[in-house]
């Protein structure tokens, strides 16, 4: 039976069933640890059938290393992807976030070792003893010791010892907490990878941004020479009696309108350079230059099946290994309530005189086991215990509703790519058109067949088209960038991007 991809249209018509499926992608110090993955319900679209199993632990992630960004064969957008990835602190942030939580995992698995540690006790008493009470036990009178009253004795010993303490984890609470904090880790590691999958998608957009604001002020510094060189005109036929005065009026209007326009698209591009050098860890001086052209739209990804997409994307993995956390501090939380057993040794040497610390006759030693059942705590154990099942639910229920945002954003992606290409073909014929009726125009007005205003008309027009057509384009780049992003990233990394020189 084959398994349909990702539908053309956006999810919510049809059927739709449940298919049990375990999120993908556990790290092999997760593995290695004997974590066990909760169960996890994610919706299949309809039509999906058995050939949708199960994704073990362990399956293959979408590679972030795959460069997703090359597809769109700009040398300056890759070279700037590099450098964010490199240097923005947020990424930096994140990767310390992984430290964090890779320590706390050393740290909670050295409870399960046995602690060591070695000592020296050196101490003085001082005891005191009654006459009364020592002359029953010895009847020989002790010389200036009065019957009645107290004598004092002071004594000085020290103490070397290697003293072990050790709980044995027979229920393998300690375990499953130190499960608990390794998927945390692996979520803090799925964390990072999600960072720079967003980092690198905000660059390119941000690049695309810049590159169309830097062409919408092109433009509009074409368009402003060519309504000032329309306007000579006007002034110039009226001073002969040929224009009329309102006119001229219309013609500086449409300098000064344009001026404007000018002017906005310039702020606009300064504060798009500004913020991809915040993106880069650069000074925002706003002195960043990119392309003079939109490069052209990369082959359309493999998307492949849903239940792929669970083991692709880094904030699914996140979301899994959250609720795989919760499921294991659960276990450790039943296991709270089973009897601790601990066992406590010393071994080492006690003296009057510090000389004697090491030689072996006066060495002492102690061995003691403990067996600790709790019976009463104020239902604080049982508590923590609801508590945690709580966690556990919620890590599941935000896990779903990851995965159906996900598959959301897949199929609205998909949905937008043909709107926006259908889109951008209708703006390049109006384009065509409009640059087409607005030579016509002005040529029918220097022969005096047509009035001025369908001259500012036609210029009105085709600037309009020729300024939303460059936004159209820029918008379907944003769109495959989104789609590819959605995907998790790593669609490229075994699919031939051969060169493309148009749409998709």
């Amino acid at each position: 039976m084959s398994v349909p991809q990702f539908s053309r249209a956006a999810l919510g018509a049809g059927r739709v069933r449940r298919a049990w499926v375990v999120a993908a992608g556990a790290v092999a110090l997760l593995g290695c640890s004997g974590v066990r993955a909760p169960e996890l319900e994610a919706p299949a679209p309809a039509g999906y059938g058995d050939d949708v199993g199960a994704l073990e632990p362990g399956a293959e992630a979408g590679s972030l290393d795959a460069e997703w960004w090359t597809a769109f064969g700009d040398p300056v957008l890759s070279r700037l992807i590099v450098e964010g990835l490199e240097h923005n602190s947020s990424l930096r942030a994140a990767a310390l976030n992984v430290d964090v939580a890779l320590a706390q995992a050393r740290l909670d698995g050295a409870a399960r070792n046995p602690e060591l540690e070695a000592s020296l006790d050196p101490g003085r008493r001082k005891q005191n003893t009654a006459q009364s009470g020592l002359t029953e036990a010895i009847p020989i009178p002790i010389p200036g010791f009065e019957p009645g009253g107290v004598r004092s004795f002071a004594f000085t010993s020290y103490g070397l010892a290697l003293n072990v303490r050790w709980e044995v984890d027979l229920w393998d609470r300690l375990g499953a907490l130190t499960a608990a904090s390794l998927a945390e880790a692996a979520a803090s590691s799925a964390d990072l990878d999600g960072a720079r999958l967003s980092i690198a998608g905000q660059l390119a957009k941000v690049y695309f941004g810049t590159v169309e604001a830097a062409q919408q002020v092109e433009l509009a510094e074409r368009t402003l020479a060519s309504r000032e060189r329309t306007r000579d005109r006007v002034e110039a036929r009226y001073r002969r009696g040929v224009a009329a005065a309102l006119e001229v009026r219309q013609a500086r209007t449409q300098v000064a309108t344009v001026e404007a326009s000018l002017a906005a698209q310039r702020q606009t591009l300064d504060g798009l350079r500004r913020q991809m050098e915040v993106l880069l860890g650069r000074y925002p001086s706003g002195e960043i230059e990119a392309a003079t052209g939109l490069p052209d739209l990369p082959p359309l990804p493999e998307t492949g099946v849903p239940a792929a997409l669970l083991g692709r994307r880094p904030d699914l993995r996140a979301a899994e290994y959250r609720a795989v956390a919760a499921s294991e501090r659960l276990r450790a939380a039943h296991r709270a309530l089973y009897p601790s057993f601990t066992l406590n040794g010393s071994v080492g040497t006690s003296s009057g005189e510090l000389q004697d610390l090491l030689d072996g006759d006066f060495s002492v030693w102690s061995l003691a086991a403990g067996l600790l059942q709790p019976l009463l705590s104020g239902g604080r154990l049982r508590a923590g215990r609801d508590l945690v099942e709580a966690g556990l639910g919620a890590a599941e229920a935000t896990w779903l509703q990851t995965a159906l945002q996900a598959f959301a954003e897949v199929e609205s992606g998909l949905a937008a790519e043909g709107m926006l290409k259908e889109r951008t073909a209708a703006l390049e014929r109006a384009a065509t058109e409009s640059r087409e009726a607005e030579r016509l125009a002005e040529g029918r007005y220097r022969e005096g067949l047509v009035g001025y205003l369908q001259v500012l008309d036609s210029q009105r027009t085709s600037f309009q088209s020729e300024s939303q057509l460059l936004a159209a384009r820029r918008q379907q780049l944003e769109s495959r960038t989104d789609l590819i992003l959605a995907l998790g990233g790593g669609v490229y990394a075994e699919q031939a991007v051969p060169a493309v020189s148009g749409g998709p």
